[in-house]
């Protein structure tokens, strides 16, 4: 009777050990399964940003290359024509000067033709977004040809750091 008493004790003494065991390892399941979920996530995180980074430096100008004097260059436009002045402070996104963004207006007498190629030449740089174009909107200076009118152009030049991005 002792024998089968002892054996009844050391069986229930095992359920109640493996019952504990069991729910233990559950948990820790669960526990692994969360990790991996969110290391999954942080990964696909990592992989838009990287794919978000990619597309801005597709899109943005690369800083020093922001310049009055090579942006002028570069649409070819300057005095006695159209010229380009940069409207305020560049507005950065974040606190990090990683990426950021010039409101630029050109002004000037010029004509039509002479407008469309510089639209065009923004079209093809990056970083360029025009938000209005006015075309004789006002009277050119006194001592113009007649076929120059005067134009502006306003928009933004987006531009990224590539030590940062």
């Amino acid at each position: 009777m002792m024998r089968f008493t002892l054996g009844m004790a050391i069986c229930c003494f095992a359920f109640i050990i493996g019952a504990y065991l069991y729910f233990e390892n559950e948990d820790l399941l669960t526990v692994k399964t969360r990790g991996l979920r969110d290391v999954e996530e942080e990964r696909d995180a990592g992989k838009n940003l990287q794919n978000r980074i990619r597309n801005i430096r597709k899109i943005s100008m690369v800083q020093g290359d922001d310049q009055k004097f090579t942006i002028e260059r570069l649409l070819d436009i300057g005095a006695p024509g159209m010229e380009l002045r940069f409207v305020g402070q560049p507005r950065t996104s974040g606190s990090s000067r990683a990426l950021y963004r010039h409101t630029f207006r050109i002004q000037g007498p010029t004509t039509y033709g002479d407008t469309l190629e510089v639209l065009q030449k923004m079209a093809n740089l990056p970083g360029f977004t025009v938000y209005k174009y006015c075309f004789a909107c006002s009277k050119p200076p006194k001592g113009t040809p007649e076929e120059y009118q005067m134009v502006q152009i306003e928009g933004y030049l987006y531009v990224y750091d590539p030590n940062v991005l």
